[in-house]
């Protein structure tokens, strides 16, 4: 089980989704409910990724590969935050506001993500997964199944 193509295939989910959204937010009238689906689905998908990858990070710093994990964890909690923001507007039940903050928030959120998840794999293109120890891998697969990868 190689945790990078793990992350990796979980990182392309991501960018079609992503693109998705591109597509929505680039029509002359957007629709306001296939935008909201598709960013439910991307925080979906975003959050089991972030949940797993957390914790094979913490192996993989852990078994000697240079990895910037507070640089990491710290935009995972500022992406939080823009999902938590642009939530509480949806869930405020005002058109108005649904509208202002997908309007502003939605295209800072699919720039950032899609920079952050182009960052990591530039990270994990020096992992090699031979390098592991047994114990380190014995991990890495613990972490993937409970993932349900």
């Amino acid at each position: 089980m190689n945790p990078v193509k793990v992350l990796r295939d979980e990182h392309e989910a991501i960018e079609i989704e992503l693109s998705e959204l591109d597509f929505i937010m680039g029509e002359s009238e957007i629709n306001y409910s296939n935008l909201v689906h598709t960013f439910w689905k991307v925080c979906e998908l975003w959050n089991a990724h972030e949940k797993m990858e957390e914790k094979l990070f913490e192996v993989m710093k852990r078994e000697g590969f240079r990895i910037p994990i507070e640089t990491i964890f710290l935009k995972h909690e500022s992406l939080r935050e823009d999902v938590n923001r642009i939530n509480a507007a949806i869930n405020s039940g005002s058109d108005f506001e649904i509208r202002k903050v997908l309007a502003r928030e939605m295209r800072g959120f699919v720039d950032v993500l899609r920079k952050h998840v182009n960052d990591e794999d530039e990270i994990l293109f020096g992992v090699v997964v031979s390098e592991f120890s047994k114990e380190g891998m014995a991990e890495i697969r613990r972490i993937i199944l409970k993932a349900g990868k």
